[in-house]
């Protein structure tokens, strides 16, 4: 069973908490009630504000957008499974869970496809209270990957724009795989003019693909890495590997 037990056993004054709250909740125009939801995210997100605001203003635009940019790759990829399946899906390095979200909602039944039970994987538990609190639906692993035991596999993975942060990419990449039974999508800056982005430690392009099974990669432009105030135009990369996990 891949979603690992991250949450803490229910104590009995949770349900009757619930209660209260949902009792509280209904007397609250739903208006009030979404606003007051918005400001339990940016306090979910760190003592500074600034990183809620942060986080709903431009990071989850930004994770959101580069997940429509290759959604219909991705949707080709779960459309080789049988429709009424149930998927493993994992995303690496999620920030503050925006595209997982989404992808949790999109695929919570067959509808679309097969059902996905979406987790993330993070170094960091800085972020969880924001995840859990916006995306109820998402498991949230906190760890790193080399921690997470030989059997734990996932049908799909996906790690955006976080390998270019890597001093050894290749290493990840490998690792990742080997925790992956179908298909994982690497998508990051493509070949980034020196002086790179802040906390970018290397360039990525196809040379780094190379020896690994590869299925597809793809170049585009996003609205989510736009040309810089210099004029420089910025593209990114999608690599699609195939995992090396046994079925």
């Amino acid at each position: 069973m891949n979603r690992l037990k991250t949450h803490q056993k229910v104590r009995p004054w949770t349900s009757l908490l619930g209660k209260l709250l949902k009792l509280i909740a209904q007397q609250i125009e739903p208006l009030q009630l979404g606003k007051l939801f918005e400001q339990l995210q940016v306090e979910a997100a760190g003592k500074d504000p600034r990183i809620g605001a942060y986080a709903i203003e431009y990071n989850n635009p930004q994770a959101l957008c580069f997940f429509i940019d290759i959604h219909p790759i991705f949707q080709s990829l779960v459309a080789r499974y049988p429709r009424h399946s149930t998927l493993q899906f994992l995303d690496i390095g999620p920030a503050f869970g925006a595209a997982s979200g989404l992808i949790a909602q999109m695929y919570r039944s067959d509808f679309l496809g097969p059902r996905l039970e979406v987790s993330v994987l993070d170094i960091t538990d800085e972020r969880r209270a924001f995840i859990e609190l916006s995306y109820p639906i998402v498991n949230f692993i906190h760890r790193p990957i080399e921690m997470l035991a030989k059997e734990q596999v996932w049908d799909l993975v996906y790690c955006s724009n976080a390998i270019e942060h890597l001093i050894d990419p290749a290493a990840f990449i490998e690792k990742v795989l080997q925790h992956t039974r179908g298909f994982a999508l690497f998508l990051a800056p493509y070949m980034e003019d020196p002086p790179l982005s802040l906390d970018h430690k290397s360039r990525i392009g196809e040379h780094l693909f190379k020896g690994f099974p590869v299925e597809q990669i793809k170049i585009f432009n996003s609205a989510a890495w736009p040309t810089t105030a210099e004029g420089l135009e910025r593209k990114q990369i999608l690599a699609v590997l195939r995992g090396g996990a046994a079925f």
